[in-house]
């Protein structure tokens, strides 16, 4: 192509152009389209078609910085841009979050008097619901319905998930009774979205309802929608109808993807059934989420020599220890009464830049104050406070169960001071004070 370019004799037209960047576009070849773009400008002036196209890829590489100098050359040069490229411009903004220049776009369209199709509210009704801006969402929903344009079920799809993400239930079945009421086929996504809210707001046996609707009308639970239940089962401590979810996974045929591997080590292990969690576990797929969530049982099993192997296979996959994996750690040993590797990995932590929590803190003034050593207890205590660490009145709890074994009237009445100072006194004292 570059020789005909430079051949006296050969100039390719506008048109060529076009199709040959149509076929870069549909090969992927972005950095080719890229280049032979800047060498049609030496020879012919682009039209709307090669305006639409360098937009559309400039949008799909995220460089909209590009798309939108573009987009002002074409209307500087008198070209009035088409749907696709308002569309693409809308999308891509509502991607990276720049709503309002989205929706800047969006009414250019008037102006432009090009009519938005449903693609385009789909783009801009998916950014709205993403970032809980909802009532902007609805807005827009209307004003499609007044331009004739009728929502599909993506559209609804959209509205409902956005409405139960916000914990508005009754808004989110409005616009499921809506979407019936039009005769709008719910689809998989549709039911996936439906459980998974239902799911959320703690309404377990709706969300049943609506799996055997989905299978009465002719469509099978997809993974997503298996391990949703699977979760929320695991949520309500029904063992057994989360494993019945798993079973009926496996026998629809499908292969268990990492959520739910994830999902049924982590309800496992904290229902306490490690030595099956561990059956699940699978190195080649976990992720630390599941690594978290073994550990963890672990711990509470006391498995301590296993938790270290398994901390060290984390780190050669790739996977940091963080936070919550040492503080399960260091209250598992705390609880056993093992200060020493307790303090040894809270010294791990600093030195590693984690920065030690509530948590962390807690389990061991936990451990100290159960060993009877008092003055190192209050002096970690000290040490939380000076991290800038609020305590609660779990804290306080523990403290004072350690005084009041040692009979310290006069430490006990101190911690009582700090807590009327912080407004847990009377929290704690319904707790405490009959125990003393």
């Amino acid at each position: 192509m570059k020789e005909i370019v430079c051949n006296d004799n050969v100039v390719p037209d506008v048109v060529t152009f076009n199709v040959l960047f149509r076929g870069f576009c549909k090969d992927g070849m972005v950095k080719e389209l890229l280049a032979y773009m800047s060498l049609m400008w030496k020879v012919c002036v682009p039209n709307d078609a090669t305006y639409c196209t360098l937009i559309d890829v400039y949008c799909k590489i995220g460089d909209l910085d590009k798309g939108l100098r573009v987009f002002r050359d074409m209307r500087k040069g008198g070209v009035s841009p088409n749907l696709l490229v308002f569309t693409s411009l809308i999308d891509a903004y509502c991607k990276v979050g720049d709503l309002e220049l989205a929706f800047n776009v969006y009414k250019d369209m008037s102006a432009c008097s090009v009519l938005p199709k449903m693609v385009t509210y789909v783009a801009l009704i998916d950014g709205f619901c993403k970032r809980g801006m909802l009532p902007k969402a609805e807005r827009l929903f209307r004003k499609m319905l007044k331009d004739g344009v009728l929502p599909n079920s993506v559209v609804y799809t959209l509205m409902i998930d956005g409405y139960f993400k916000r914990g508005n239930v009754d808004r989110a079945l409005k616009y499921l009774s809506e979407m019936l009421a039009r005769g709008v086929r719910l689809d998989i996504v549709t039911y996936g979205a439906l459980i998974s809210g239902l799911c959320t707001r703690d309404k377990l046996k709706s969300a049943i309802e609506v799996k055997e609707h989905m299978v009465r009308n002719g469509l099978a639970p997809d993974n997503m929608i298996f391990t949703t239940l699977m979760r929320t089962y695991f949520k309500v401590g029904n063992l057994k109808a989360a494993l019945d979810e798993y079973k009926e996974l496996l026998a629809q045929g499908f292969e268990p993807d990492v959520v739910t591997l994830t999902t049924l080590v982590d309800g496992l292990s904290k229902h306490g059934h490690l030595d099956e969690a561990k059956k699940h576990f699978s190195k080649s797929k976990a992720n630390e989420v599941e690594y978290s969530a073994l550990i963890n049982g672990m711990c509470k099993e006391g498995e301590f020599s296993q938790v270290e192997m398994l901390c060290n296979d984390m780190s050669e996959a790739g996977f940091v220890p963080d936070k919550y994996i040492y503080t399960s750690w260091i209250a598992g040993l705390c609880k056993q009464g093992d200060l020493v590797e307790a303090f040894r990995l809270k010294n791990k932590m600093v030195r590693n830049g984690i920065t030690l929590d509530l948590l962390t803190y807690s389990s061991l003034i936990f451990g100290l104050t159960n060993k009877g050593l008092m003055i190192e207890a209050k002096q970690v205590f000290t040490d939380m406070l000076e991290k800038g660490i609020t305590p609660d009145y779990v804290v306080y709890d523990i403290l004072v169960r350690g005084y009041t074994k040692q009979n310290d009237t006069v430490s006990i009445s101190l911690l009582q001071d700090e807590m009327t100072k912080r407004g847990l006194l009377e929290e704690t004292t319904h707790v405490n004070i009959r125990r003393l």
